[in-house]
């Protein structure tokens, strides 16, 4: 319920100029991105705890993964700076033949057909949330097969009050209920967390 009313939120607040707010189709899964036209980049949301276990999969089961497709995108960055840190792994990574490279991009290409503009880096939002409430928001960029390239916290978006204008909804109504969620502070600005993390991969760059 609590996600449904996240990607509710970021789908109203990002309709906007200088956004573009609109889904990913991958088999039968639909995914929110957000692709800000200002710093290029492109973003999806996921729970913290299914992005960790897409992690720990065997690699030929997160291959075609939307998410791992997506990483491709920053494939130009591997002689940027390192991955933060080395992730254990008890599987070796799977190495790509052409076929399966052509593959890939042919699929990247057909996620990315709606969007408007060059893409200059992908970022996955992850969310924790515990018993109805959220705990801890990350915003990493990260590699193909999905090691951490950089990360940074958002937690000082958890404290954004919200309110239900309906205190009771059948059950049998939830699905398609309209809930108006009213914010009491501004939506995240993307573009200013954008300039931040420029500022950081600089700073990173520039000690290595």
């Amino acid at each position: 319920m609590l996600w449904d009313l996240i990607f509710t939120e970021l789908d109203k607040n990002f309709k906007q100029v200088g956004y573009q707010v609109d889904t990913i189709k991958r088999g039968l899964w639909q995914a929110l991105y957000i692709y800000d036209e200002n710093s290029n980049y492109l973003y999806t949301f996921m729970r913290y705890k299914n992005f960790t276990n897409l992690q720990n999969k065997k690699p030929e089961n997160k291959l075609f993964h939307y998410v791992n497709v997506l990483s491709k995108l920053n494939d130009n960055l591997k002689g940027m700076y390192k991955p933060e840190y080395e992730q254990i792994s008890f599987f070796e990574e799977l190495p790509l033949d052409e076929d399966t490279d052509i593959q890939l991009r042919k699929l990247l290409e057909e996620m990315l057909s709606k969007i408007k503009g060059e893409i200059e880096r992908y970022a996955i939002v992850v969310v924790d949330q515990q018993k109805g409430k959220v705990q801890d928001i990350q915003c990493i960029i990260p590699t193909f097969n999905l090691e951490t390239m950089y990360s940074e916290s958002w937690n000082e978006f958890i404290n954004v009050h919200y309110e239900y204008e309906t205190s009771v909804i059948e059950p049998a109504a939830q699905e398609n209920a309209e809930i108006n969620l009213v914010f009491k502070e501004h939506p995240i600005n993307l573009t200013l967390k954008e300039q931040k993390t420029q500022e950081k991969i600089g700073e990173s760059g520039n000690n290595k």
